[in-house]
């Protein structure tokens, strides 16, 4: 009697490689994109105004098929309790395509 194995479906197994190698599933999709690796910081307004609070909210993203969370900047403000925004900016990370972050920092009074 043959020694059965069952049927592997190779496409099954190279999708998710093949994935990370040429397309970078998983992006901040804000400013450069680095392909292995990715930490930047952009600035999106400031009015020059000193502050006293900051917050901070973050939505993330996992191979590109699952993403979550409320990094809104009106979400942001609520939850840091500014009334009057000071500078906005994104702070975004990404490794290999696999997991991206991209977050939102509020300052303001």
């Amino acid at each position: 009697m043959k020694n059965s194995k069952p049927n592997v479906n190779l496409k099954s197994k190279l999708l998710p490689v093949l994935c990370i190698i040429f397309f970078q599933c998983a992006s901040s999709g804000f400013g450069s994109q680095g392909w292995l690796y990715e930490n930047q910081s952009t600035s999106l307004m400031e009015t020059g105004k000193p502050s006293q609070r900051e917050a901070i909210l973050c939505s993330r993203s996992y191979l590109g098929l699952v993403a979550f969370g409320d990094s809104s900047v009106s979400k942001t403000k609520e939850v840091g309790n500014i009334k009057e925004i000071s500078s906005i900016s994104l702070e975004s990370f990404t490794i290999l395509g696999v997991y991206a972050k991209l977050c939102t920092v509020v300052r303001g009074n």
